[in-house]
């Protein structure tokens, strides 16, 4: 059994930073924060398996593994949507291909988490803002200053303990090169 560390992860796959997708999308997110209170600045990802509890060493080797099984990925976003959560505030859809649903399925067997439906996305912002607002931000969204594909070529192990000020990128593995 392995030991359990009272700390929570989470595997991203991360876009290219040196891309004109990535620093747009960047700057979607700390415009997006600076408007409102209580809403962090954070990387643009993609959230492959969240709420990982595990030991960290084991953690670190399973995203190296799962990353050498894993081409870059290119995903096709299909708008921008909202729900209730404060993850998932306003956020980018995402394509769920057949790729992605087959790396959040390995990740998941790696790290012993039940299977669940998965609706891949890239958050834009993190917030407890009530519904309407939500509506009217992604509403406001110019998706024509947004990409419409993004190519992720890391996978990123995350400790998401506590505040998102608090996250803390424990290792970031470029994926394998066909």
């Amino acid at each position: 059994m392995t030991e359990r560390s009272n700390r929570i992860y989470s595997l991203w796959l991360v876009p290219r930073a040196d891309t004109t997708a990535y620093r747009r999308l960047k700057t979607t997110i700390t415009e997006l924060a600076a408007e409102h209170e209580d809403a962090p600045v954070f990387e643009p990802h993609i959230t492959v398996v969240g709420g990982i509890d595990s030991e960290r060493t084991v953690l670190k080797e399973t995203t190296q593994t799962l990353a050498n099984q894993t081409d870059p990925l290119t995903v096709a976003v299909e708008g921008v949507r909202w729900s209730t959560t404060r993850h998932q505030c306003v956020f980018l859809a995402v394509e769920p291909t057949l790729e992605l649903g087959e790396l959040h399925q390995s990740a998941r067997k790696a790290v012993n988490k039940p299977s669940t439906a998965y609706h891949p996305h890239l958050s834009l912002i993190y917030s407890e803002m009530d519904l309407a607002e939500r509506r009217d931000i992604a509403r406001s969204i110019d998706m024509a200053m947004l990409p419409d594909s993004l190519t992720c070529q890391s996978l990123a192990l995350v400790d998401t303990t506590g505040a998102e000020s608090e996250w803390e990128t424990v290792v970031s593995v470029r994926l394998s090169d066909p």
